[in-house]
């Protein structure tokens, strides 16, 4: 074995302290690599025992193609990274300026409801095999906190036109603001593709879609306030109902619809880093066995990260 394992305090952590020559980020990626499954060693408690996995056999290639291999795959993390914090420093940017120009929205005459559709969502039941499985994309609140970011293209389950007739939801368009409602109160994200959602949701879709971001930020600014007027038994839950009553925040057209021209194109950038670090991060996750087991050359890895 080519590492020194260790315990922190209360034996929750192994650690590698020695390296024994080769380069720490190729053994950091070898990790991320091997399943330690079938290496428990606890009983009422699950644990990794070093001793378990020290004699391990490893593949070891010469520190000059560790260094390459790492190369290849940091320079993918790199990029994957800088991404990330495009898209936080993007949304950050344009919630900054929401902040200072809604400081001069005094007009709270109106509510949620006079200037969007409010929509909801339904599970179809689920011993109807016919109801899943189909074209239809059905969004649920644990698609939406797994995001990196506020926009949503695709959905962990699928359901059919029939299914979708099922239930009370909608396929509602692209650019339908969903935030979650129930147990997580306040998670957002923007539709990308046309999909419906489940019962977990409140679903905005502004009559004029030039004060679409407004509404977005707005929303996000309040989050606060909606968990005020949650109730429930089990969980908490903003109820549509209570939310169509709640007044909004409105500046003059032309100060919301300048606002919309500033964020529309930050939100764009943002979610195409995102998006591209979906991509980035299946290539990197396909080039690692191969990078690491030796049945891919560092060149032919680079080639096909576009390096």
């Amino acid at each position: 074995m080519f590492v020194k394992g260790d315990y922190w305090p209360l034996n929750t952590t192994l650690f590698v302290r020695d390296f024994r020559g080769n380069d720490p980020r190729w053994v950091f990626h070898w990790f991320k690599t091997f399943d330690f499954t079938g290496f428990n060693s606890g009983g009422a408690q699950p644990m990794l025992n070093r001793n378990y996995i020290s004699h391990l056999p490893v593949r070891l290639p010469d520190p000059e193609e560790q260094r390459a291999i790492a190369d290849v795959l940091g320079a993918l993390d790199d990029k994957i990274a800088a991404n990330a914090k495009l898209a936080t420093t993007a949304d950050e940017l344009a919630h900054a300026e929401f902040t200072n120009v809604a400081v001069g929205a005094m007009d709270r005459s109106r509510t949620f409801a006079d200037v969007a559709e409010i929509g909801g969502g339904g599970t179809p039941k689920s011993k109807v095999e016919e109801f899943w499985g189909g074209a239809v994309r059905w969004l649920t609140p644990t698609d939406v906190t797994a995001l990196a970011g506020p926009y949503v293209s695709d959905t962990s389950r699928t359901i059919t036109e029939a299914g979708l007739q099922s239930i009370s939801s909608s396929l509602y368009p692209v650019g339908s603001i969903f935030m979650t409602s129930r147990a997580t109160i306040g998670a957002f994200a923007i539709a990308e593709r046309p999909m419906a959602v489940n019962q977990g949701f409140i679903v905005v879709q502004p009559h004029d879609p030039g004060v679409r971001y407004w509404l977005f930020h707005e929303m996000r600014s309040r989050v606060g306030e909606f968990k005020d007027h949650a109730n429930g038994a089990t969980f908490m839950e903003l109820s549509r109902g209570n939310f169509k009553k709640l007044s909004v925040r409105l500046a003059s057209p032309d100060v919301m619809r300048g606002f919309d021209e500033f964020a529309q194109p930050l939100h764009v950038r943002a979610s195409a880093a995102l998006a591209e670090n979906a991509r980035l991060s299946a290539t990197r996750d396909a080039l690692l066995p191969a990078l690491m087991s030796g049945r891919l050359r560092v060149e032919e890895a680079a080639e096909v990260a576009g390096l």
